[in-house]
Formats: structure tokens, C-alpha cells, sequence
């Protein structure tokens, strides 16, 4: 059984940062919600979302739901990505890999846990990739699947992220955004291409567009035709 592991951002997930304009100018935003490591707390589990609201609204002197409201609108499916997800999971298992946060999970998180058989944010496992406690825990979580680590196929926007996945025996690859995704997924077998497709459904159904000759009849001539 092979598993295809999504990330998510950059990968079938937009991040636009630039939204966080609305909470004021750029470097009192980044102090607010990145000073200390403050985010990476968030991130892997060691900070609840409340306090990471609180700190941040405090900082900047504006409501909590302001905030709360503006730092999830950061996250959005990118085009045909959570489509390509469905698409894997309707052949085979999938699971989520990904560096979030619980607000931003809150987004994202109930579109895909029907479709996987593990979600694995970083904020549940502990840590974050590329650090070899998180590929220690999400192996040791499919294990219970019965996958191993060479029955994984792994897609992710970071190059470290896919480094370390490798050094664990994960088929991993680099991809930048849904269309690569889908190319990768394609050459390993585990999806079929556009044209492949195609075909097969035109071989199900040859349709109008592949009648016989002689099914096919001649225009109407002279006044018969129709100009409209």
C-alpha cells in the first residue's frame, strides 16, 4: 500500500502574508506574532492559540477577533488543490504532513481529515520538519497502517523538508505548487495523466465526437442551410 503525504503550504495551500497589512505597519506585525519564537511555540504545540492571540492583540493594541479573524484568512486552497488530494485519496491512502499552526488548521483542517487516514500538523506531533522528530512520529503513526517508510510518497515546497524525508527512506520530491504536485504524482504511478484519462473515458463512452463516417450526415446545401 502506498501513501501519498501532502504539505500543505506552497504546495496545495496559499500563505499571503501580505493580509497581515491589515493588522498595521509591517515590522510592528512581525514583532507581534514572531518576536521570542513566539509562532514557532504556536506551531509545534507548545503555546495555545488563545495566548498567541492575546500576545499578538495586546502588542498591537487591537481587538482579539480582529486578529484572529485577519491571521486565518492567511491560508486558502490554492487552485485544484484540495481537488488533487480528493483525487489521491479516491486511489489510495493519503496523509497530511504539515508546519501549522491551530488557527490556521481550524481553516483547512476539516476539508481534509475525511480524506486522509492521518493528519499530522505540527502542532500535534510536537515538532517540525524538517526535524527528525516529526518524520520519527508521522512513520511511527502510518506504522500502525501497516506503511512503512518505503511506502510513502512524500510532496513538499521545501528542499531541507524533502532532504530529511529521504534520509528516513520516504520517496520524497520537491514540488512548487499543484501542477508540479500533480506531475510528480503522475510519474510515480500513482496517478494517471490528463491524456490517459481521456482516452480511458473515451474508451468507456466513445461519445458524439468519435461516430463512424457513416453515422455522420452531410451538411444540408442550397437554401437548406442555416446561417443563423
Amino acid at each position: 500500500m502506498r501513501v501519498v503525504a501532502f504539505d500543505l503550504g506552497g504546495v496545495v495551500v496559499d500563505v499571503d502574508k501580505a493580509v497581515l497589512v491589515e493588522l498595521g505597519p509591517n515590522d510592528a506585525v512581525a514583532r507581534a506574532v514572531f518576536h521570542d519564537g513566539i509562532h514557532d511555540r504556536l506551531t509545534v504545540g507548545a503555546l495555545d492559540a488563545d495566548v498567541f492571540i492575546d500576545a499578538a492583540a495586546n502588542a498591537l493594541g487591537l481587538e482579539r477577533a480582529r486578529v484572529r479573524r485577519t491571521w486565518a484568512s492567511m491560508v486558502r486552497f490554492s487552485v485544484g488543490g484540495l481537488e488533487l488530494v480528493a483525487q489521491c485519496a479516491s486511489r489510495g491512502p493519503v496523509a497530511i504532513w504539515s508546519n501549522t499552526d491551530p488557527i490556521h488548521w481550524s481553516v483547512l483542517g476539516p476539508s481534509l481529515v475525511p480524506l486522509s487516514i492521518d493528519v499530522a500538523p505540527s502542532f500535534e506531533i510536537g515538532a517540525m520538519k524538517p526535524h527528525p522528530a516529526y518524520f520519527a512520529g508521522v512513520i511511527a503513526r502510518l506504522s500502525a497502517f501497516g506503511v512503512g517508510a518505503g511506502d510513502i510518497v512524500f510532496v513538499d515546497d521545501r528542499v531541507e523538508n524533502v532532504e530529511a524525508a529521504c534520509a528516513c527512506g520516504i520517496d520524497a520530491v520537491v514540488v512548487n505548487g499543484v501542477n508540479q504536485a500533480r506531475a510528480a504524482l503522475v510519474a510515480r504511478g500513482i496517478l494517471s495523466s490528463r491524456r490517459t484519462r481521456r482516452r480511458q473515458l473515451d474508451e468507456l463512452d466513445p461519445g458524439p465526437h468519435h461516430k463512424r463516417n457513416d453515422d455522420i450526415k452531410p451538411p444540408p446545401s442550397g437554401k437548406e442551410k442555416n446561417y443563423l
